[in-house]
């Protein structure tokens, strides 16, 4: 009976732990937008429309995931979106006009987003701007980088034939697109690395109290510098996975993509103090954005309210939030 009873505590207290969690908690009210919708329209919940946000979805939470490392450090990083399209032109760039293999292209691309993550660092941690304005200067400087490469004419991979990532990557494994369980991967990686690692310990404590975790040992500018870079290399990424999709470089590639990447942050229990999130969080409040913007299409909804409904749920995170940094103080 003992045994027993260690035992139910055991489940009970574990069960305890995942209600509480902040993932549980923004699992709830995605499945309550799923059920409300579903019952409106129940084609809401066919394979094929879950499918296609599933795939959407990818490209955007990759971004998110990068977007996170800042903010778990108390930073915030708004350049992602066009750091995702700078590696997607340049990689096509380097295939198309310069037949350059597959490999090289890429890593070349990725070398360039690491560039512009150390760029973003150095502004904001050895040059103490602030990260709004340091990365809201780099958003816009990649930006107009992308065109540079553009020569007036598509960028399309479909045509070159020393380059077979686009025919692997039209095809369909265990349902979904190859770009998808990529996107698994990564997170699964990055979730053992924050939750199970000295690494991800330090990260977090990094941005929960900066003053103390130096005290503790810990290199905090280092920490700051390196967010930074995976944020732009896993931006990267993002951006090639989508062009890998479609086959064309575009320079608009990764337009809007840092709104929509905070907010799935945020949304996703990410403080903007800094000191807490989970990529399992993350993935989760970017999936209840995508999911939130597809009910309001399915309900007939003008598309125009997408950019309102992004917002509120952001507003409402940071609320959140809000109440608890103020509960955690008098702690």
């Amino acid at each position: 009976m003992n045994e027993q009873a260690v035992k139910a505590g055991k489940t009970g207290s574990r069960l305890q732990v995942l209600l509480g969690s902040d993932e549980f908690g923004v699992f709830l009210p995605l499945l309550g937008i799923i059920a409300v919708t579903t019952l409106l329209r129940p084609d809401f919940l066919s394979v094929a429309n879950f499918s296609s946000m599933l795939g959407q979805v990818t490209f955007i939470a990759v971004t998110a995931l990068g977007a996170s490392f800042p903010l778990m450090v108390g930073q915030v990083d708004i350049s992602t979106g066009r750091v995702a399209g700078l590696a997607g032109i340049i990689m096509s760039s380097l295939v198309v006009d310069h037949g350059m293999g597959a490999l090289p292209a890429i890593l070349l691309a990725l070398g360039a987003c690491l560039i512009v993550g150390v760029i973003n660092g150095i502004l904001v941690v050895y040059l103490e701007l602030p990260d709004f304005v340091a990365t809201m200067g780099t958003l816009y400087m990649v930006g107009g980088a992308r065109y540079l490469f553009v020569k007036g004419y598509q960028f399309s991979l479909n045509t070159q034939e020393n380059f077979p990532l686009v025919q692997i990557f039209d095809g369909r494994y265990l349902g979904m697109p190859l770009y998808f369980w990529i996107m698994v991967v990564i997170f699964a990686f990055v979730f053992i690395v924050i939750k199970k690692t000295l690494w991800g310990r330090r990260l977090l404590a990094t941005g929960d109290n900066r003053e103390v975790a130096a005290l503790a040992g810990i290199n905090t500018d280092k920490m700051r510098m390196e967010a930074y870079m995976i944020s732009a290399l896993l931006s990267g990424v993002a951006g090639l996975l989508l062009t890998l999709d479609v086959g064309i470089g575009l320079p608009e590639t990764g337009d809007g993509w840092e709104f929509r990447a905070i907010a799935g942050c945020v949304v996703g229990g990410v403080s903007l103090a800094g000191g807490k999130g989970s990529p399992l969080g993350v993935l989760i409040g970017t999936a209840l954005v995508f999911v939130a913007e597809n009910a309001i299409i399915f309900l007939g909804c003008p598309a125009t309210m997408k950019i309102a409904v992004q917002g509120f749920l952001m507003a409402l995170a940071v609320l959140i939030d809000l109440y608890r940094q103020k509960r955690k103080v008098p702690a």
